[in-house]
């Protein structure tokens, strides 16, 4: 038996030094395995002083360099030869080594300093002849203690300062070499910080706070061959966090070339192109890199590698913590024959991240299951972090919020039912309840990175989409139940099967993702395109308040990557990202109408409601961005008939409309100018079954707060959006109020008023019940088919207008405002009249009638607005439209009713006729040809009539002719006998001249 012991070191400068052996040959027995027995011939040990001794052994035939590198500047070499070969044509015992002293600084693949500086090589052989070596002293030198042989069998050591041989038939006595310890130099910024040494730990460290630091974990006399039968801890920690944040730990070698772990047998030489080994392929010899999602061994093993000449899959811990564990086996042999690298053992680079503490990025307490509950929405990505082999997550997605579905109130019963035989009444069956919430849900992006490991299926990675609750992942709660789970099935070789998570068993799955089939995505949301939002058809709505995620993982996601032409980056291996929000379809009071976000408020039932609030839908199916156009809402609130409604609006967001909230003397209300796509409007219902008066319109906030109080018991208030965009929902469109009943006097005046004409006048009230109907407007009812026509002294109201007082008649067609009446205009203008017409009429006798389905509102409300003393009146027509007849030509014929006003082209009640009142503007309905009672006979008797009174007459008249031509001759005759008379006494004075 062959033993020699050999020691080198520094006993002076030795902290700023270390040391490289070069086994430039080396034959040591014959190398058998890696695990047991490995060494039977012989071995060499090599250790240094301080640290602990921990028994690996090489052995076996070398033919090129082995360079090793000390971590300490005293290194020790034990060579035992216990079985010489017995075949005489070889050998078993051959080596040739060299050394020198290298000064840290210039370590630079160990340390990273740029600065590189060789000190003088020292050439050591042994002969057969071993002697004691002191090298000399030298001012350009360090010192080194002097070699002490000890010869077991031989002749005695003699020392002498020079290069010595040493031959195979002598063996080194062991040299013990005391080290000063001096304290260390403070370290540049730029060195990299290789941890603090365990005390007792042959190379197990401790890192923290990395993110301030250059840290590299690196293998035990990196770059150089790393000791045998060893195992070295690298626990890494972040102490300080900034607040509202978490840290993930990143261990990662970009560089393919700084990591070379032992993967082949002793037969196989790494030659290149060299790989990366994962999992069981590194159990042929043992050497390998384990590292943990967590402190301690007992934590969930999330990359485990031998091999090298290939990037470092990126291995992030789910927390402050991880660890990595460097194993390797007992007995080694240097590679036969010498790759043409010469590092060995790996170098990992170490970097701390920080992610929102509150956000679905990381897992808790090692569990990838992710529990999301609220009222808005957000984005959801793959966790951060790399995640074990068999790996599950799950999204819970469940819409929760402080609210609580309003209660619906009891139905009254019928105050008179109808009584039959049998009849039983019961009040309906209560309603099953509905959601409060909806889970939408949009995939944008599902990518999985090719796998290293060569067990990758299709749809070994895969995610499901469920409508429902899922169970919990495992009832397993201990993290090391499921650990020693998955290291038994790693070191037995059998494949994991998947931990599956339980579906509840109202569950139903909508979707599958696997790597090569991706069902629907919302993939031009990642654009960032706001102009196009994501629809039903490219999303998944849950049919109640949650809705599950499920991501499966066979393989460790640290072992996906995607290549790239020229270079290969890290990438997140298994990324997705989804777009999710919980639809509130909560609503305040009870349903009402056909709308999906028409309510209704009950005074009986107000106590139900502690706030007594009411708001825009938040649903955001019914906005631009869930698909909508256009919104349309009606809040109803019906009080008795002793009450009235008061309304207060607390806030109202427009969506950046024009549209301005104004207040207007003339109308004596808010006014919405400038926009119609926006508007929040109160209307009052003072009748049944008949169109609401307006009172106040609302679509900007420089009004707000305001209170509105109704003047009836029943108020509605309509919430209408028009064009709405992919940026429109509930953030930037919206309104919000508060409602109650106040008591009141009711109006005991019945104000609805119908007839064929009549008019309303307005006194100043006098007994109380009139003043309880001072605010009331009038409505005017015309029968069917029939239309109004109101006519009222004074000009409309504009802009110009002057008023010689601050009374309005405000006059309300089709359910909305009409105009605004001045009744007193000025002097020059006294003689106005103000004609309005129903909704749908039209003066002229070509007017297309309307379809039945598009009938208009034809009545006509009319409103005093009176601030001083003062009456008026108003006076209102029915009028019915001329009828038509079709002639074979198909042209329309005008045939003329027998009641008509010719300047409004229509029909009037047949009982309006010449009543002695008119009622046409132009008094058309009272003319004498229309009222004499003769042009009223028949024409016959007419006729007849004239002819009779024309005889009569003229008979009369030939009579009178007959006695006044009597009485001329008779005058004519008597005129006669004068004039002769009268001739005779002229010629009887005169002479006659015949």
């Amino acid at each position: 038996m062959v033993f020699i012991h050999r020691s080198f070191g520094d006993k002076f400068h030795d902290i700023f030094f270390l040391l490289q052996l070069t086994f430039d040959s080396f034959t040591l027995g014959k190398f058998v395995s890696f695990t047991a027995a490995g060494c039977p011939d012989g071995s060499l040990q090599i250790s240094e002083v301080e640290r602990p001794d921990v028994g690996g052994l090489w052995c076996g035939t070398s033919w090129g360099p082995a360079i090793y590198y000390s971590e300490t500047p005293s290194v020790s070499i034990i060579l035992k030869l216990l079985r010489l070969s017995k075949d005489q044509t070889g050998f078993n015992f051959d080596f040739r080594m060299a050394y020198k002293m290298i000064k840290k600084s210039d370590a630079v693949v160990r340390y990273g300093n740029p600065f590189v500086g060789i000190v003088r090589s020292l050439y050591l052989s042994c002969s057969q002849n071993c002697t004691a070596i002191e090298i000399a002293r030298t001012k350009n030198f360090p010192i080194f203690s002097p070699m002490i042989i000890t010869q077991v069998v031989g002749t005695p050591a003699s020392t002498e300062r020079t290069s010595a041989e040493y031959a195979n038939t002598s063996m080194a006595m062991p040299v013990q070499m005391v080290e000063q310890h001096v304290p260390s130099p403070t370290k540049p910024s730029s060195e990299q910080f290789l941890g603090d040494l365990i005390s007792g730990t042959y190379c197990s460290r401790i890192f923290t706070d990395c993110d301030r630091k250059k840290c590299r974990l690196q293998s035990p006399n990196f770059p150089g061959l790393y000791p045998r039968n060893l195992t070295c801890y690298y626990a890494v920690r972040q102490h300080e966090v900034p607040a509202g944040k978490h840290a993930l730990i990143h261990v990662k070698q970009p560089r393919g070339q700084l990591v070379a772990v032992r993967a082949r047998p002793a037969t196989q030489a790494e030659a290149p192109p060299r790989e990366l080994r994962l999992w069981q392929d590194c159990d042929v010899v043992q050497d390998y890199v384990t590292v943990y999602d967590g402190y301690t061994t007992r934590e969930p093993v999330i990359l485990k590698f031998c091999g090298g000449g290939e990037p470092v899959p990126e291995a992030i811990s789910s927390g402050p913590e991880i660890l990595v564990e460097f194993t390797t086996s007992p007995y080694g042999t240097f590679l036969h024959p010498t790759p043409p690298h010469s590092l060995h053992g790996f170098q990992l680079e170490v970097q701390v991240t920080f992610v929102d503490a509150e956000s679905p990025t990381y897992a808790k307490n090692k569990r990838c299951e992710f529990w999301l509950r609220g009222t808005g929405g957000g984005i959801l990505a793959s966790p951060r972090h790399s995640l074990p082999r068999n790996s599950t997550c799950l999204y819970h997605l469940r819409g929760a919020g402080p609210t609580l579905p309003s209660p619906t109130p009891p139905r009254p019963l019928p105050k008179f039912p109808e009584q039959r035989p049998g009849t039983v009444w019961r009040r309906p069956a209560p309603r099953p309840p509905q959601p409060q919430f909806r889970v939408w849900l949009s995939i944008l992006k599902f990518h999985v990175g090719t796998s290293l490991s060569s067990t990758d299926e299709d749809c070994s990675t895969t995610l499901m989409v469920w409508d429902g609750e899922m169970m919990p992942l495992s009832e397993c709660n201990d993290v090391a139940c499921e650990k020693e789970r998955q290291r038994y099935a790693e070191r037995m070789g059998d494949p994991i099967q998947p931990v599956l998570a339980r579906p509840s068993s109202n569950t139903t799955l909508l979707a599958r993702y696997c790597k090569d089939k991706v069902p629907k995505t919302c993939d031009h949301a990642i654009l960032q395109n706001t102009s196009r939002p994501c629809s039903l058809v490219e999303s998944f709505v849950s049919s109640g308040s949650s809705l599950t995620i499920e991501m499966r993982m066979i393989e460790s996601t640290a072992l996906r990557q995607v290549l790239f032409i020229y270079f290969m980056k890290n990438f997140r291996p298994v990324n997705f990202r989804a777009m999710y929000e919980f639809v509130d379809l909560h609503q305040d009071g009870d349903p009402y109408g056909s709308g999906p976000c028409s309510r209704i408020f009950y005074s009986r039932t107000r106590d139900h409601y502690s706030d007594r609030k009411f708001q825009g839908p938040r649903d955001i199916f019914l906005y631009g961005r869930g698909g909508s156009k256009n919104i349309s809402c009606v809040y109803r609130f019906e009080g008795e008939h002793d009450e009235v409604v008061k309304l207060r609006f607390n806030k109202l967001l427009n969506g950046n409309r024009t549209c301005r909230s104004v207040g207007n003397s003339d109308f004596n209300r808010l006014l919405c100018v400038d926009s119609e796509n926006f508007s929040v409007k109160v209307l009052d219902l003072p009748w049944p079954n008949a169109p609401p008066i307006q009172r106040d319109c609302l679509c900007s906030n420089r009004s707000l707060p305001i209170n509105i109080k109704s003047t009836s018991n029943i108020a509605e208030v309509h919430f209408n959006v028009l064009s709405m965009d992919a940026l429109d929902d509930y953030n930037n469109l919206f309104f919000e109020g508060t409602w109650d009943f106040v008591k009141t006097m009711p109006c005991m005046q019945k104000r609805r008023v119908r007839g064929p004409s009549g008019e309303i006048k307005y006194t100043p009230p006098i007994d109380d019940d009139e003043k309880h109907c001072e605010n009331q407007p009038w409505l005017i009812d015309p029968g069917p088919s029939q239309y109004l026509y109101v006519k009222m002294d004074g000009v409309i109201v504009s802009n110009s207008t002057k008023c010689a007082t601050k009374n309005r008649i405000i006059v309300h067609t089709g359910g909305a405002i009409h105009v605004s009446v001045c009744p007193k205009p000025p002097a020059d203008s006294s003689h106005h009249v103000v004609e309005v017409f129903s909704d749908g009429w039209a003066v002229s006798s070509n007017a297309m009638i309307l379809a039945p389905g598009q009938d208009p509102i034809r009545t006509i409300a009319v409103e005093f607005i009176v601030k001083e003393p003062a009456s008026y009146t108003v006076t209102w027509l029915e009028l019915t439209r001329r009828p038509s007849v079709t002639s074979t030509a198909g042209l329309q014929i005008s045939r003329d009713c027998e009641h008509r006003c010719p300047e409004l082209d229509a029909c009037i009640n047949a009982s309006l006729w010449c009543d002695g009142v008119s009622h046409c503007p132009s008094g058309y309905d009272e003319a004498l040809t229309h009222c004499s009672v003769l042009l009223q006979l028949p024409p016959l008797q007419l006729a007849l009539g004239a002819l009779f009174v024309i005889t009569v007459l003229g008979v009369i008249c030939f009579i009178v002719w007959r006695a006044c031509r009597r009485r001329g001759r008779r005058s004519i005759s008597q005129h006669r006998l004068k004039s002769i008379s009268s001739e005779t006494a002229i010629i009887d004075g005169k002479e006659v001249i015949c």
